[in-house]
């Protein structure tokens, strides 16, 4: 059915047709009339364009989509239920700073550098500090980001610490897109109108919309970032203690002190002990699983496991959008 979905101040997620701009009607009221067993009905909407109602908060965007919780928590694996339990939780008033939660589309082109392997003997510290040697080819990234906004300000903010201090916010749509281009190398010609600069930037906009899927994913998974509320408070409390272990040995330190009190700063990036630990012991946690899960494979099925890495077919020539341009003209 054609058509956009709309998250409402109230707290429903409702459906307009294209071809009646007189009703909207709730989402879950059209499940529960054309589809209601149907455990999928939710996926039909996916590439759905949204809107968002004015004074719509973030807590109402939650409380819209509880119908579908455990389908959207399968998919974004992100544990949904239990972020809308907690915004329904009795909480203080906010104490950031934050006016609203807005989501917005970026594409950013770097240039691409050689990838090259950590060696074996190598530290992280002396990896990470590596001269890069620049390719030929071009990191070219989009993405839907959920961050904090605050009026007059050009910086963007993490959602993803407290969720009791944003969940009141309203939520908007920004309905521009931006291009960015990063470094010195004039990708983009700012003698031509609707280019920008910015410090160490160029950028060009248009207009966008956004999906219902769009929406979920920059919420969830960029802003939120975490599986749950949580896991979110866990981790941020342990990165406390780490910041606060770093500064007492940095000022404890006498080369470092000094260095601060003459304004001089080592270009160098530094790793403190254990910086990596809960990486390392994900990855880990990761192989023992799937370890555990192929040997369970191999027993209790009867379809094939291959072995051996398997080849991805690729095309018998590298055909450019320029060349192919050319040939139509």
């Amino acid at each position: 059915m054609e058509g956009q979905l709309v998250f409402c101040a109230d707290g429903i997620l409702r459906f307009c047709s294209d071809y009646d701009d007189t009703a909207a009607v709730p989402l879950l009221s059209i499940q529960n009339t054309v589809a209601e067993a149907d455990p999928y009905f939710l996926l039909r909407y996916f590439h759905h364009r949204v809107i968002v109602e004015q004074g719509t908060t973030l807590a109402s965007v939650f409380l819209a989509i509880e119908p579908w919780k455990a389908l959207l928590t399968a998919w974004l694996d992100r544990d949904v239920g239990a972020y809308i339990d907690e915004i329904k939780k009795p909480s203080s008033s906010a104490s950031w700073d934050l006016e609203w939660v807005g989501i917005d589309r970026r594409t950013s082109i770097y240039r691409a550098y050689q990838h090259q392997s950590r060696e074996e003997a190598e530290s992280l510290q002396d990896y990470f500090n590596r001269e890069q040697t620049p390719s030929h080819e071009f990191d070219i990234e989009t993405q839907c980001d959920a961050s904090g906004f605050i009026k007059g300000s050009k910086e963007r903010w993490s959602i993803s610490e407290n969720i009791h201090q944003i969940k009141n916010l309203p939520v908007i749509l920004y309905d521009k897109q931006t291009l960015i281009t990063v470094g010195k190398e004039g990708l983009l010609n700012d003698s031509v109108s609707g280019v920008n600069n910015a410090l160490h930037s160029r950028y060009i906009s248009g207009e966008t919309s956004f999906s219902f899927a769009d929406v979920m994913e920059a919420i969830f998974i960029s802003g939120l970032f975490f599986y749950s509320p949580q896991s979110a408070t866990e981790n941020y409390q342990a990165l406390d203690e780490r910041l606060d272990a770093f500064k007492e040995q940095w000022e404890s330190e006498p080369d470092n002190t000094a260095d601060e009190e003459n304004g001089n700063k080592t270009p160098t990036i530094q790793v403190a002990d254990g910086a990596f630990d809960s990486m390392v012991d994900h990855i880990e946690s990761e192989k023992e699983d799937w370890h555990l899960l192929k040997t369970l494979c191999k027993q209790n099925s009867s379809l094939p496991v291959r072995i051996g890495k398997i080849m991805p077919a690729t095309p018998p020539e590298v055909r450019l959008f320029g060349e192919l341009i050319d040939e139509e003209m």
